[in-house]
């Protein structure tokens, strides 16, 4: 697998993906060239520089900027989780070389740890025996630390991943939006009064939407935009929605209402002529806050 030619210096960062995998082939690259594209969307826009390799199943990305990296892949929609990793080739000798690098810098005295390993192509060895083989190099780089292998609650997992001829070896793992990758799907009008309408547009936006927000104030949608940094915000359009929906040519409304004000306000929204989403009908006060409180971390 050809590499670029990337400064040893350079933070990597793999990057997993979800319900794109399901798709079929031709869409799935579709929505993997978009998910690379949206997050290095986010380095042009803060005049940083990346450079983006998409795989089946993972894309990987390098960046002087470790901090900045995270922080725009954990806010891109599709990511499901993301890891930064030290990459080396898929010898036996270079894996225990790195992943005894890696252990140094976590193992404390009587640390209990396991190694788990993975792999995708052909090797001379198996999935189990490399996590086997690479635990008892680290457990044996270590020894004057007593450490202490825990296959069920241990305190530290190292993590090996194989891919062809090279291997990524890591410490857990950071959880992403999850979704689809913004832009992939329809355009939305989301209608913003309250903070349970930012949730509700943020939802849209998850399943791979655009959402144009409609607002009283430009700056109470602005926790939207550190998800989508081309996000569009309408002040005080609300006299024709229908007509503002067509000129947009936006698919549908959002609406973050609850089941009380669907039942007193759901007929009134017929008469729009156009598809309305209320993506949290069925969830509580509690999730919401919660997810409220997320989006403006």
């Amino acid at each position: 697998m050809h590499r670029p030619d990337i400064s040893s210096h350079m933070a990597l960062f793999m990057v997993r993906y979800g319900e794109i995998a399901l798709k079929s082939p031709g869409v799935r690259k579709r929505f993997e060239r978009v998910l690379g594209q949206n997050i290095a969307s986010r380095f042009e826009k803060s005049g940083k520089e990346c450079r983006i390799q998409v795989e089946r199943g993972r894309i990987f990305l390098w960046s002087d900027d470790a901090d900045f990296a995270a922080l725009a892949i954990s806010r891109t929609f599709g990511v499901v989780s993301y890891s930064q990793v030290t990459e080396t080739s898929s010898a036996r000798e270079d894996i225990f070389r790195v992943a005894i690098e890696v252990s140094k810098q976590h193992f404390r005295k009587g640390t209990r740890f396991r190694v788990t390993a993975r792999r995708s192509g052909q090797h001379d060895y198996t999935s189990m025996e490399l996590a086997r083989d690479t635990g008892s190099a680290v457990f044996l780089a270590n020894e004057a630390l007593r450490p202490k292998v825990d296959l069920t609650h241990p305190e530290l997992e190292i993590f090996v991943e194989v891919r062809q001829n090279r291997s990524y070896i890591y410490i857990g793992s950071e959880p992403g939006p999850g979704g689809m990758p913004l832009g992939t799907q329809g355009r939305m009008l989301g209608l913003v009064k309250k903070p349970r309408d930012i949730a509700a547009c943020w939802l849209m936006m998850k399943r791979g939407c655009r959402v144009i927000v409609v607002a009283d104030d430009a700056a109470f949608a602005q926790g939207l935009t550190a998800w989508d940094q081309n996000l569009k915000v309408l002040v005080g359009e609300y006299s024709d929605i229908p007509k503002l929906a067509r000129n947009r040519r936006a698919d549908g409304l959002c609406l973050g209402w609850g089941t009380d004000e669907f039942d007193s306000h759901g007929a009134e929204m017929v008469e729009m002529g156009m598809p309305m989403f209320y993506p949290l009908i069925g969830m509580g006060r509690e999730e919401i806050d919660g997810l409220i409180a997320r989006i403006s971390a």
